[in-house]
C-alpha cells in the first residue's frame, strides 16, 4: 500500500531533518535499495566501492581553472579509454592547488539511485567515491605525511600518493595482496570495515557524483523545509476549507428551519473561525520572501562553518521564524544571533535556549527566534 500524502510528508520532513548515515555500496546498489525499502525517511551519504569506479588525475601542468573544466577533461579522458561507454558514466571531479582528478561511477546508475531516493523519501546527501571518505577520516598526522595511503578491496586497490599532506597521485589498481604493490611499507591501509568519520587536518579530494550547485550545501535543506511546511500549511488549509463547506451548509439548512420572527443573533465581537485563520497563514506563508530569507540563514551559517542546522518554523501570521540547531560552543550561536539580528527586516533576534543535544547528536543544541519581514511588510 502505497503512503499516504501526510505519511509522505512527515518521511520528507524527517529526511531533511536527519544528519546522514554512510551506507557502502557495491556495484549494482543492492545495499541502497534494501536501505530505501528498510528505512524510508531517513540522509544516506553513499560511500561507493572502488569496483564500480574508475580513477584519474591530472597532469599538473594542465590550464584546469576549475571543476568543470576539470570534469570536461575527465569525460574526454574516459571516452577515450573506454568508448561509449564512457557516456553512461556519472563524473565527480576534484581539484587541491595544482593536482586535479576525477571519479568515473561505471558499476552504478546514478539516476537510478536517485529515483529510488525520491521514491522512498531519503534525502540522498552525497555520492562519494570510498577512498575519498578514508582518506578523509585518517589522523591529521597521517594525512599530512609523504608516502601511500592505500583504501584495499578484495583484488583491488586504489593508491593515493601524498608529499607533505598533497595528494599528487592516485591509482586503481588489481592486487591480490597489499604485500603485491611492493614498495616501502603503506602509511595506512583502508578497508569496508572501517569507521568512516571525516578528522580534522590537511584538506583531502571530496568528489561527489551529484550535481553541482552554485550554493551552499546548507541550502537545499533549509529550502526543502521551507517549502515543507508551506506544503503542510497548504494541506490543513484545504482540509479547513472543506470543514468550512459542510459547517456553512449546515447553518444554512438551520436557517430555513428558524422562524422568521426571530432575529439573528448580532455578529459583534465574534472570533475569527479557526478554518479561517489556518486558511490566511497558508496564503501568508505562501507570500514570504522566502529566497532571500533562507539565503541569509544559510549564509550565516557557513560562516560559522560549525552550525548545524536542525530544523526552522514560521509563522507567517505574526512574522515570526524559529530557528534550531548544533554548535560546539555558545558563543557562536551567540554570535550568530547577533549577525542574523544585523540583518535588514530582521528584529528581536534573540537565543533563546541552548540546552545539551539529545542521544545521538553531537554539541549543544539551540534555538534563535526572530521577528522578520513578511510579504505583507509585517
Amino acid at each position: 500500500m502505497s503512503p499516504s500524502m501526510s505519511e509522505r510528508l512527515r518521511r520528507q520532513i524527517a529526511a531533511r531533518l536527519a544528519k546522514p548515515r554512510r551506507l557502502f555500496v557495491t556495484p549494482g546498489g543492492d545495499e541502497f535499495a534494501a536501505w530505501c525499502r528498510d528505512l524510508p525517511g531517513t540522509a544516506v551519504e553513499v560511500v561507493v566501492s572502488a569496483r564500480a569506479l574508475h580513477e584519474l588525475v591530472t597532469e599538473p601542468c594542465l590550464p584546469l581553472a576549475d571543476l568543470d573544466a576539470v570534469q570536461a577533461y575527465a569525460q574526454q579522458q574516459f571516452a577515450h579509454y573506454f568508448g561509449s561507454a564512457a557516456q553512461r558514466f556519472a563524473i565527480a571531479p576534484w581539484k587541491l592547488g595544482e593536482t586535479a582528478g576525477a571519479s568515473a561511477l561505471h558499476g552504478l546508475d546514478l539516476a537510478a539511485l536517485r529515483t529510488q531516493a525520491e521514491t522512498a523519501n531519503v534525502r540522498l546527501a552525497a555520492v562519494r567515491p570510498a577512498w575519498a571518505a578514508w582518506l578523509a577520516s585518517l589522523p591529521a598526522a597521517t594525512r599530512a605525511g609523504s608516502g601511500r595511503a592505500v583504501w584495499h578491496e578484495g583484488d583491488v586497490s586504489v593508491v593515493i600518493q601524498l608529499d607533505r599532506g598533497r595528494v599528487t597521485g592516485l591509482q586503481s589498481r588489481r592486487v591480490q595482496q597489499i604485500t603485491d604493490l611492493g614498495g616501502d611499507a603503506p602509511l595506512a591501509v583502508g578497508t569496508p570495515a572501517d569507521e568512516l568519520i571525516p578528522q580534522p587536518g590537511p584538506v583531502t579530494p571530496q568528489p561527489d557524483f551529484l550535481p553541482r550547485s552554485g550554493r551552499s550545501p546548507l541550502a537545499w535543506p533549509l529550502a526543502a523545509t521551507g517549502a515543507l511546511v508551506l506544503a503542510t500549511a497548504a494541506w490543513s488549509a484545504v482540509d479547513s476549507h472543506r470543514g468550512l463547506d459542510v459547517a456553512q451548509a449546515a447553518r444554512d439548512r438551520v436557517a430555513t428551519l428558524r422562524p422568521a420572527s426571530v432575529p439573528k443573533p448580532a455578529a459583534r465581537g465574534r472570533a475569527e473561525p479557526a478554518e479561517n485563520r489556518s486558511a490566511n497563514e497558508a496564503r501568508a506563508l505562501l507570500a514570504m520572501p522566502w529566497e532571500p530569507l533562507l539565503t541569509r540563514v544559510e549564509t550565516a551559517g557557513a560562516e560559522a562553518k560549525t552550525i548545524a542546522w536542525l530544523g526552522m518554523d514560521a509563522s507567517a501570521g505574526r512574522g515570526e521564524l524559529r530557528l534550531e540547531g548544533l554548535t560546539p560552543d555558545k558563543l557562536l550561536a551567540l554570535q550568530l544571533a547577533e549577525q542574523l539580528g544585523t540583518t535588514p527586516g530582521w528584529r528581536q533576534v534573540v537565543l533563546s535556549r541552548f540546552s545539551a543535544a539529545e542521544t545521538g547528536l553531537v554539541g549543544q543544541r539551540f534555538e534563535i527566534n526572530a521577528r522578520v519581514a513578511t510579504g505583507g511588510g509585517s
